[in-house]
């Protein structure tokens, strides 16, 4: 697949490099030091020690399935991981988090509980494995086996969470001042 993105001249060269246990999202090598930082005016900006790294790739539309560009793999910051030195959080490649979860953060052969939105930034859906050739029977396997919800299903939990963080909020607003109304929509945003 990297090789018909790159549109490789030399398949079988392509071919002949295996693919690490990490590997970059621009090239599939093991090796590349990839970076997401949070701007401080809001959206991100990655660096990259990767020779092909796209560095005008636009970040929220990288991360959205579309037909013209079905691959979502754009990194993303691991909750689970200690941030750095400089408190930059673990940056990890979408497609790579479920080895990434396995390898870094399982305690005896057990892996860790996902938080909520990172099973959301991790999640592929049947549309996007469909469109990246990847068997449905396959999918539904791996989803059944792992305990995954499928596409339904994560947008069900989604709309759960986002009623109980406005449940939460809500109810903290009206703890603070009893007898008082707010106005709700300065304390919480939603993401468009």
């Amino acid at each position: 697949m990297l090789c018909d993105i790159h549109d490789c001249a030399a398949p079988d060269e392509c071919k002949s490099q295996t693919i690490g246990k990490n590997p970059c999202g621009f090239c599939g090598l093991d090796g590349c030091l990839t970076q997401l930082l949070k701007k401080k005016g809001g959206g991100f900006t990655i660096t990259s020690t990767c020779p092909y790294h796209y560095a005008q790739m636009q970040y929220q539309a990288a991360a959205q399935f579309a037909k013209s560009s079905p691959c979502t793999n754009v990194p993303i910051h691991c909750p689970i991981c200690p941030s750095s030195v400089s408190q930059a959080p673990q940056t990890i490649w979408k497609y790579n988090a479920l080895v990434h979860l396995a390898s870094e953060h399982s305690t005896d052969g057990t892996p860790p509980k996902i938080p909520k939105q990172l099973l959301v930034d991790i999640f592929v859906s049947k549309e996007e494995g469909k469109a990246l050739k990847i068997g449905g029977q396959v999918t539904d396997f791996y989803r059944k086996e792992h305990d995954i919800p499928d596409t339904e299903g994560l947008l069900e939990m989604q709309e759960e969470w986002e009623k109980r963080k406005r449940s939460d909020i809500i109810s903290t607003i009206s703890s603070d001042q009893p007898g008082q109304k707010k106005n709700l929509s300065s304390y919480y945003t939603v993401q468009e």
